[in-house]
């Protein structure tokens, strides 16, 4: 297992693998040198009759588990989010990612008790109207229980002309995991994809303050370039990392 921050295994999304099949993502993250899987619904439906504990198994006869599931969207549906949890339970889940909407809050924070399992909010850069700043994640912050946190991703702090150090402190104790992800920019201000260290993040710099706040979540590689053969990219990520966690 590839770890990071005193122990926390390091995963990665499977998103970053949209044109595999689950079979060659087990093979990717061999490659890789990783054994969790932040597992997506483009790679693991809830509603395909069959596909919940297929999928599970293919990934647990391999050595791989699942450090999150998402990021799915969550309406104020209790029977709907509920069917998310008892997934959580069965993959051995702590923390869902998540896109809520607010009124979803106490409905969500009961569902968390209910099920000791984390609800972690997703920024989605300068586009999300919703959780993409630190002042609108703030905001949903002090409305939410406190079961209910962060996912937060580096990359679309970047793109929200946030800084991600910064951000770490500010919302220290409610970061349930991070989504490691770099931007870079042309010259005309397009973004692009870059592997961790290639673009504008300070790597060391957020591992270095997610030790001083003691994070004690779960932590993926996003990385949505070359979706035919990411892997040379993941690997410089997760290489990235390793040198970071030595440094930080």
């Amino acid at each position: 297992m590839t770890s990071i921050l005193g122990g926390i295994g390091l995963g990665v999304q499977s998103y970053c693998f949209r044109e595999f099949s689950n079979e060659r993502i087990v093979d990717a993250l061999q490659e890789c040198g990783l054994t969790r899987l932040e597992i997506c619904r483009k790679h693991l439906n809830l509603e395909v009759a069959g596909e919940p504990d297929r999928v599970l198994d293919l990934y647990r006869s391999s050595g791989i588990s699942f450090n999150s599931y998402g990021i799915n969207v969550f309406d104020n549906d209790e029977s709907k989010a509920r069917a998310f949890f008892e997934f959580a339970v069965t993959a051995g889940i702590k923390v869902l990612g998540a896109k809520p909407t607010p009124d979803a809050f106490e409905m969500l924070g009961r569902l968390c008790d209910e099920y000791s399992i984390k609800l972690a909010i997703h920024n989605h850069g300068r586009k999300d109207l919703v959780y993409g700043t630190a002042a609108r994640l703030e905001e949903a912050l002090a409305r939410a229980p406190e079961p209910i946190g962060l996912c937060l991703d580096t990359g679309w702090l970047i793109d929200a002309n946030e800084d991600p150090v910064a951000a770490v402190h500010r919302f220290a104790g409610r970061i349930y995991g991070v989504h490691f992800k770099d931007f870079d920019y042309s010259e005309s201000g397009e973004r692009l994809e870059a592997a961790l260290g290639e673009g504008n993040l300070d790597v060391t710099g957020v591992v270095r303050a997610l030790k001083q706040t003691h994070f004690n979540g779960y932590a993926s590689i996003e990385y949505e370039g070359e979706p035919n053969d990411p892997v040379p990219s993941i690997k410089r990520c997760v290489d990235a990392l390793i040198l970071a966690d030595r440094e930080a």
